[in-house]
């Protein structure tokens, strides 16, 4: 079955080089083989579509007689079998880096080939995942929390080095690269792959004697305090991150992260929706038809508010920025007030004579 070569990379047959080289860059990083989640079968497909595509000679062919322009158009499709070629070949030299760096081939594909510096790019520590409950108060403000975690952490005795008395030597199988090179035949060819060095762990250098406290790796479980700010805004079920403050890797491989998920306690007179807030509040009848002052609970302390002749049960009053703060902008939300004109269970003799009196009038 013909293969389009256009859908495999997701662009248009009128494309140009550099989107064709773009969308390749793109694709071969999320589905090499080498890389979690990767596609063995998926890559061979885009590396495919990209060699006859990237090719002005092979695409005009491909074009004319489609996938199996090798055959009808007598030649000039790429070599297959015993040709050799690298990412190198396809990129050039000092091509593009995705952090923007212009570093080429290498800089790109570090995480995925294994690196070539003395960092393990493979090795990662564990994300802590916690969960946090605050009241409504405490996210108005904004508050601090500690948390006690028995975690994995860079050994103390050899600052996580992995040696006794820090000392290190150069890595006999890598020479000090932390990785190595290996030539993988496939349907296209042969690559030469980059991989990081099992012996040191893509480090470069090995112990000269193993540390005794954690035999090697370079980490031990220890109790640690962990000091969380939790911004005032934030709300229920917003996740907050600490990057490279989880638990550390072994062979010097990169920290992981710290996720902590709030939760905020229902209040018992606030609703909180976005950044407003919003209160009920009841206020006697002589209040509603003669009007006058009530003191209302804000977040901050209790306000004054009016309350004008004849206000009716359910009209809302917005008191404006005393709500939450906002979280990623500057300036609050408002606090919207709904009146609800209470009824007294008990009533006096004298002010029942009164509202029969009112009753007679139609009031």
């Amino acid at each position: 079955m013909a293969k389009d070569y256009y859908s495999i990379l997701g662009v248009s047959k009128t494309a140009d080089d550099k989107e064709i080289k773009k969308a390749y860059r793109k694709l071969a990083h999320q589905y090499h083989p080498d890389k979690k989640g990767g596609d063995e079968a998926k890559f061979k497909e885009i590396n495919e579509a990209y060699q006859t595509l990237s090719d002005p000679a092979k695409r005009q062919q491909y074009n004319q007689f489609g996938s199996n322009y090798q055959q009808a158009g007598g030649g000039g499709g790429f070599q297959g079998g015993g040709q050799s070629f690298s990412f190198e070949d396809i990129f050039g030299q000092g091509g593009f880096s995705f952090g923007g760096n212009g570093g080429g081939f290498e800089d790109i594909f570090s995480d995925v080939f294994g690196g070539r510096s003395g960092k393990n790019q493979n090795s990662v520590g564990r994300d802590i995942q916690l969960e946090v409950e605050i009241s409504l108060e405490e996210a108005f403000s904004g508050v601090s929390r500690t948390v006690d975690l028995n975690i994995n952490d860079t050994c103390e005795v050899c600052e996580g080095t992995g040696a006794k008395d820090k000392k290190t030597k150069q890595c006999p199988t890598c020479h000090g690269q932390g990785y190595v090179d290996k030539q993988v035949r496939t349907m296209l060819g042969v690559f030469s792959q980059r991989e990081t060095c099992t012996t040191c762990q893509g480090r470069g250098k090995v112990p000269e004697t193993v540390c005794n406290a954690c035999h090697g790796s370079g980490i031990k479980q220890k109790k640690k305090s962990i000091s969380i700010n939790i911004p005032a805004g934030i709300a229920d079920g917003q996740t907050l991150e600490m990057s490279g403050k989880g638990e550390a890797a072994p062979y010097g491989g990169r920290p992981g992260n710290i996720y902590i998920h709030i939760k905020v306690k229902p209040h018992k007179i606030f609703k909180r929706q976005k950044d407003d807030i919003y209160l009920t509040q009841d206020i006697p009848y002589t209040m509603a038809v003669f009007g006058g002052d009530i003191d209302i609970p804000t977040l901050s302390g209790e306000v004054q508010l009016t309350i004008p002749k004849h206000t009716q049960s359910g009209e809302i009053f917005r008191l404006r920025s005393k709500g939450m703060p906002g979280l990623q902008y500057r300036g609050q939300g408002d606090l919207f007030v709904t009146i609800r004109i209470s009824t007294p269970k008990h009533i006096p003799p004298k002010a029942k004579q009164l509202l029969k009196d009112l009753q007679k009038l139609g009031m």
